[in-house]
């Protein structure tokens, strides 16, 4: 049993692919898995940190990589690992999303004011923080999958849950949505008030 995640920042031990590293560890073998937390611990808690507060992306990371290892037989090894993952993350944001909303917490820091850290990476400027208020959460994911993730149109379709021509659709869409604010955020930043 895992009772903790090791996140590591260091470069991929190894140069297997996603997907045969997920066949070895449905096979059993741990290490084959570590190598894939390795892997993607930073990319899974940027995404989680576009839909929830740094505290929550951290146990949602780390239930994410828990989920993947426990359900590991699940995974079809003739398909891409990395939508796989991110299908399983995006699942258990929402869920936090609707949980916190149906029990209206108010979280405390876990550091004293003054030990607070902003730990957000540099991609979560104006312009995300303007389309995590302006977006549905489908069109934010496939926005920020598609360019903060880098993920083809393809894995991101299979991430969402929709058709390849749904997904451009809603990418679409979401950026002419963005451009109808741009203005309005340049104008902000530009003349602060």
């Amino acid at each position: 049993m895992i009772s903790t995640i090791t996140k590591t920042s260091s470069a991929p031990a190894s140069s297997v692919s996603d997907e045969d590293l997920g066949k070895l560890a449905r096979s059993g073998q741990i290490e084959a898995f570590d190598e894939l937390v390795c892997r993607h611990w930073p990319g899974i808690r940027r995404f989680l940190l576009g839909y929830l507060p740094n505290g929550s992306a951290e146990d949602v990371a780390q239930e994410t990589f828990l989920r993947a290892y426990r359900k590991i037989e699940q995974y079809d090894g003739n398909r891409p690992f990395l939508p796989w993952l991110f299908t399983i993350a995006r699942r258990l944001a929402l869920n936090e999303i609707r949980s916190k909303s149906r029990k209206k917490e108010v979280s405390l820091p876990s550091h004293p004011p003054e030990e607070t850290l902003d730990e957000k990476p540099a991609s979560f400027g104006p312009l995300w923080q303007l389309a995590k208020k302006r977006l549905s959460a489908d069109s934010y994911a496939v926005l920020r999958l598609h360019y903060a993730e880098d993920l083809s149109i393809e894995e991101v379709s299979k991430v969402v849950g929709k058709g390849k021509t749904a997904t451009k659709v809603m990418l679409h869409r979401a950026r002419r949505k963005l451009s109808k604010y741009s203005d309005q955020l340049k104008d902000n930043y530009e003349n602060p008030s």
